[in-house]
């Protein structure tokens, strides 16, 4: 079995807020361990890479680097925002011409930010 990309886990990791010994805890193994495959010197066990899949809500496949998309194939067909799905929204992108794409992405950072800022201004009220 391939070991996950130790990028993508802690990248996870940290984009949750989240410590090595509370996943190592997760997993029911010590921060060690957990450390061990974040950094890629042991393999995962499958079990655990499926309470990892669960726990952060992406699939197998990305936290093995197969593929650079979180959600599941399943998940393309399920609503996601305006009666769309989120295959719908995808094959609109695809239409865009390359200015439109990169017009697109900006908006998509900059509102990436933003929700950033609030998620932190909203930190300090509490």
């Amino acid at each position: 079995m391939s070991v996950p990309t130790p990028d993508i886990l802690r990248k996870l990791r940290e984009d949750h807020e989240l410590k090595q010994d509370s996943l190592a805890k997760q997993l029911g193994v010590v921060q060690q361990t957990y450390s061990n495959y974040e950094k890629g010197h042991s393999a995962i066990p499958l079990e655990y890479l499926v309470k990892l899949a669960s726990f952060y809500q992406v699939s197998t496949d990305y936290l093995l680097g197969l593929t650079p998309l979180e959600k599941p194939a399943a998940d393309m067909g399920k609503p996601y925002a305006q009666g769309k799905t989120l295959g719908e929204v995808t094959s609109a992108l695809v239409t865009l011409s390359p200015q439109r794409r990169r017009q697109l992405l900006d908006y998509l950072s900059y509102l990436v930010a933003r929700q950033k800022e609030d998620v932190q201004k909203q930190k300090i009220k509490e």
